[in-house]
């Protein structure tokens, strides 16, 4: 038999699933007593808001900890001198 938390979680994985601007397989999700917790990492802002979003509007969810990070863009190197 599945526990409430176990059922809000395939919610909420399903609701991830389902929306193509959130990055399937690189979001994680921890649900204890309908709070949600995601992590993870997303290359753009609005990808983060998105999943809170969609976590959001799972029913039996009754809170959402969003610590989805933005991964860091690339910093172009400093030029190599030249001697």
């Amino acid at each position: 038999m599945q526990s409430h938390s176990d059922d809000v979680r395939m919610r909420v994985l399903n609701a991830l699933h389902w929306d193509f601007a959130v990055p399937r397989n690189r979001l994680k999700v921890d649900v204890e007593d309908g709070r949600v917790t995601l992590s993870g990492m997303v290359d753009l802002p609005y990808q983060r808001s998105c999943a809170e979003f969609d976590v959001r509007n799972v029913p039996g969810v009754v809170g959402v900890v969003n610590q989805i990070r933005l991964t860091p863009k690339d910093v172009d190197p400093a030029p190599a001198d030249r001697h």
